[in-house]
């Protein structure tokens, strides 16, 4: 709870948020603090933490303990048994980090990650609808020239409640100043120019964080697919 390139792609489709919050991979965000900073020319900065779940590692390791509570399980095969467990999610945060696509993950154990990222983005008017899906931002240039922008992966509601978790997201987007703000659905806009527009995203989150926006210039630019890549660092 989406494409604008980007200097590193998040956890795999979040999160990121994430929290776009776009995570890698099918991590699920379960808690995650986001913050988006949109420039005049469309570029844009994304900086994301919190923890996610790996959905099959998390049910693995609940079936496990429930085994081990039981008495069915020693002490040398319950061991075993997590490691195999959870090394598909270690395997994963290994890859992440070997090609800089995260800045920090690690397994807090259940199936659980604590990750933060950092990336930068641009908005491209040629693309009307998201291109790529590990972009934070899903964005349309209507004819008028103004831009919808969707954080599309800020609130997977739906995904988190049917693990039996809660969903606990902090988003903010700040906008340089000469950025017209023409909708909106934050539940807490700024008082100055330069403030944050702000959503709390929790289980009766019902749509995901919308704006759209008229930039100082019209619509940004379009970009070459290779300055994109150059911009994304990929």
């Amino acid at each position: 709870m989406i494409r604008p390139p980007l200097l590193r792609s998040s956890v795999a489709a979040l999160i990121l948020l994430t929290l776009a919050l776009s995570l890698a991979g099918c991590w699920v965000p379960e808690h995650y603090i986001g913050r988006i900073k949109i420039a005049r020319d469309g570029t844009y900065t994304l900086y994301l933490e919190g923890t996610a779940v790996q959905p099959e590692a998390l049910r693995a390791m609940r079936d496990l303990n429930a085994e081990a509570r039981s008495g069915a399980l020693k002490p040398e095969e319950l061991k075993k048994r997590q490691a195999e467990a959870l090394g598909p999610i270690l395997k994963e945060i290994a890859k992440l980090k070997a090609e800089g696509r995260v800045d920090s993950a690690n397994s807090i154990g259940d199936g659980r990650v604590r990750f933060s990222l950092i990336g930068k983005w641009r908005m491209d008017r040629d693309v009307l609808i998201l291109r790529e899906l590990q972009e934070p931002l899903t964005y349309a240039v209507g004819q008028d020239g103004t831009v919808r922008v969707r954080v599309k992966d800020a609130a997977p509601v739906s995904k988190v409640s049917a693990l039996g978790l809660t969903l606990e997201g902090d988003l903010s987007i700040t906008l340089a100043e000469d950025i017209e703000v023409l909708e909106h659905n934050a539940q807490k806009a700024p008082s100055t120019p330069t403030g944050a527009y702000r959503w709390h995203i929790d289980a009766r989150t019902t749509q995901v964080p919308y704006m759209r926006l008229r930039f100082p210039t019209g619509a940004p630019e379009p970009q070459s697919s290779q300055a994109q890549k150059k911009l994304a660092h990929h």
